[in-house]
C-alpha cells in the first residue's frame, strides 16, 4: 500500500513538472492598452492602417487615442517573431478604430525578454481630408456639357495595378496655387472613399506641363511634373520609404 501511494505521488510530480515545462514552452504574451479618448467604432479587418517606425513622420495631423504595450511573459520560449507581435498590435489598432499606428519602442529578444516587445501609439486623424462633392454621374454630365472648353487634363482617368481606382480631374482654384483637383470616383480602398482628394494640380511653366502633388495611400504627398499635351496616358514614379518605388499609370477613359 505504501508503495502504491508513493508511486501515485511520483506520477503527480512528473505530471506537474510536465505542465510547467509545457507552459514555459508555449509562452505568455501580455498586451496592455491605455485609452486617451472616448471609444470609437472599430475599423473593418480589411481597412488599411499604416504603421510608422519611431523615426518616421506621420503625414497627417493626428491625436493619440491610446497606447499599446506588448510584452512576453517571463516563462515564454526564447525567440519569437516580430511579425507575430505586429499582428497582435494591428488587431488591437483595428479593434480600437485607429487610423494609423506609430511605434515608439521595439526591443529584440534577449535573455531578460525572450520575445519581441513593442510599444506604440494608436492615432486618429485630427483634421478632415478635402473632398469634392460631385457624384460620378453629375461629373460625367459636366464633362459632356463642357466638352469644347475642357483642359486636356480634365476628365476621368483610370489606374489599374494592385490598387485599381478611377479619378476625376476638374478645374478647381479654391486652394491658393491650385488650378485643378483630382478626386476619387471609384476605389476599393476603404481609406479612400468617393470624393476624396487624390491630387492637387497646377499648371507648369512649360507648355502642356502640370505640377502635381500626388497623395499616396497613407496620404503622404509626392511632388512631380508631367507633360501631357493631348496624350491620354501619364505615368507617375511614386517613391516610398524603403522601396524602389512604384510606377502608377493613369489612362483616360
Amino acid at each position: 500500500m505504501k508503495f502504491c501511494i508513493n508511486l501515485t505521488l511520483c506520477f503527480r510530480a512528473v505530471n506537474s513538472a510536465f505542465l510547467i515545462l509545457a507552459f514555459a514552452l508555449t509562452g505568455c504574451t501580455m498586451t496592455a492598452y491605455k485609452s486617451n479618448s472616448v471609444a470609437i467604432s472599430a475599423k473593418p479587418a480589411n481597412y488599411p492602417i499604416p504603421i510608422y517606425a519611431p523615426e518616421m513622420a506621420v503625414p497627417r495631423p493626428c491625436e493619440i487615442i491610446g497606447t499599446v504595450s506588448i510584452n512576453a511573459g517571463k516563462l515564454a520560449m526564447f525567440g519569437g517573431s516580430v511579425e507575430t507581435e505586429l499582428k497582435r498590435l494591428m488587431q488591437k489598432a483595428h479593434e480600437k478604430g485607429a487610423d494609423a499606428v506609430r511605434l515608439t519602442d521595439v526591443e529584440k529578444p534577449d535573455f531578460a525578454n525572450p520575445s519581441y516587445s513593442l510599444k506604440a501609439e494608436l492615432l486618429r486623424y485630427s483634421t478632415a481630408w478635402e473632398t469634392v462633392a460631385i457624384p460620378e454621374n453629375e461629373f460625367q454630365a459636366h464633362l459632356a456639357a463642357n466638352r469644347q472648353n475642357l483642359d486636356p487634363i480634365e476628365g476621368v482617368w483610370f489606374s489599374g495595378g494592385q490598387n485599381p481606382h478611377s479619378i476625376g480631374i476638374v478645374k478647381n482654384s479654391s486652394k491658393p496655387g491650385r488650378d485643378f483637383i483630382g478626386f476619387i470616383l471609384d476605389s476599393k480602398n476603404p481609406a479612400w472613399p468617393s470624393g476624396s482628394k487624390k491630387i492637387d494640380i497646377r499648371r507648369g511653366l512649360e507648355p502642356d506641363s502640370y505640377n502635381l502633388t500626388y497623395y499616396i495611400d497613407d496620404f503622404a504627398p509626392r511632388e512631380m511634373t508631367i507633360v501631357l499635351g493631348r496624350k491620354k496616358i501619364f505615368l507617375l514614379a511614386i517613391q516610398k520609404a524603403g522601396t524602389d518605388g512604384d510606377l502608377v499609370i493613369y489612362m483616360k477613359n
